[in-house]
């Protein structure tokens, strides 16, 4: 009886032992880790922008006369000096055709004159006044020339057309509208800056204007790249803010002019930073931190670094410049205490 009563303690005394024998024995977690990346960082600012086009004008006549031929179609593609559209132009060429007469008999009675002068046939006056009258005949045929010219609507400049607003036969008064011409590319960003962060901004910074499509919610927002070309020179007195113009390339007219955008603006000074993966950020009461991977006697153990958040982009993060990180758990950080010991592994890319 008494040895039975001496080997249930002694059982009951090893279970704990064995406990703390496996506890001990336990491998370190393996834990993903990366490599932080140095950047050079400008904030970033989102502002209203609209698009607008660098040119755009209603042809319209500038003389009255009737509508003999229409060369174009609504919503045509044009260049710079195309014709458009013709008046009738029978009376401008009939005139033309008399200040050629005059002018070729002005020209014929000058030369004449000037052999008769050679043998004292006609005075000096009368070789005065035949030049005289042989430039007021250029004059007016030069200014027939010009006013039959505007009987022809030519496209001042390369763009596309919007609806014809005249037909065929029509008679068209000083100032009637034929149609809109709008140049596509390039074009004008207008947006304006808060005088808060106009710091760093000025002509060749670049920006990028996103369109979303309410229709497509779901789908990747186009982004197109432009750069700034100009800034007001003061502010708006009601908003504080500064008017910025920048242009953007509309190579397939993707980009409609009279849009409404959303301008991504970078702001500031550049400031050294690091690139993260953004699941390597850890919240607590007190901030944000990430763990720091320190390396000794053969172990690798985690300690916890408070750091500074400057930016967030989908599965990346920006922080600020800190001497202290190289390596850094790049998943899986609320599961670790500082200064456990881990099994680092390289993280998937």
């Amino acid at each position: 009886m008494p040895a039975a009563r001496m080997i249930a303690p002694v059982r009951w005394m090893m279970a704990p032992l064995f406990a703390v024998t496996l506890m001990a024995a336990a491998p370190a977690p393996r834990v993903p880790v990366s490599v932080v990346t140095p950047i050079q960082y400008r904030a970033a600012i989102q502002l209203s922008g609209q698009v607008v086009a660098a040119q755009s004008t209603v042809l319209a006549a500038s003389r009255a006369g009737m509508v003999s031929a229409i060369l174009f179609h609504s919503g045509e593609r044009v260049s710079q000096g195309q014709i458009l559209l013709r008046m009738n132009q029978a009376t401008a060429q009939a005139r033309l055709a008399l200040d050629h007469a005059k002018a070729q008999e002005a020209a014929h009675v000058l030369a004449r004159d000037a052999k008769l002068q050679a043998i004292s046939g006609v005075s000096a006056a009368q070789i005065d006044a035949d030049r005289s009258a042989a430039a007021q005949a250029q004059a007016q045929l030069a200014l027939d020339q010009a006013q039959a010219a505007k009987l022809a609507i030519t496209a001042p400049f390369s763009g596309v057309l919007g609806i014809r607003r005249v037909s065929l036969g029509d008679y068209l008064a000083p100032g009637t509208p034929i149609v809109t011409l709008t140049q596509t590319s390039p074009l004008l960003v207008r947006f304006a800056v808060p005088q808060t962060e106009l710091s760093g901004i000025g002509p060749g910074d670049h920006f990028a204007l996103s369109l979303p499509d309410r229709a497509r919610p779901d789908a990747p927002v186009p982004v197109v790249r432009g750069v700034i070309t100009a800034l007001s020179p003061a502010l708006n007195v009601t908003t504080r803010a500064r008017s910025v113009e920048g242009q953007i390339i509309n190579p397939n007219a993707a980009t409609l002019p009279g849009a409404f955008g959303i301008v991504h603006l970078k702001i500031g000074a550049p400031v050294a930073a690091l690139l993260i993966p953004a699941t390597a950020l850890n919240n607590s009461p007190i901030g944000t931190f990430v763990y720091a991977l320190h390396t000794a006697n053969g172990s690798t153990s985690v300690h916890a670094v408070y750091v500074h958040v400057l930016a967030t982009s989908g599965a990346t993060a920006i922080i600020g410049a800190n001497a202290a990180l190289h390596r850094i758990v790049a998943l899986g950080g609320f599961k670790l205490r500082d200064g456990e010991i881990i099994d680092p592994v390289a993280a998937a890319a």
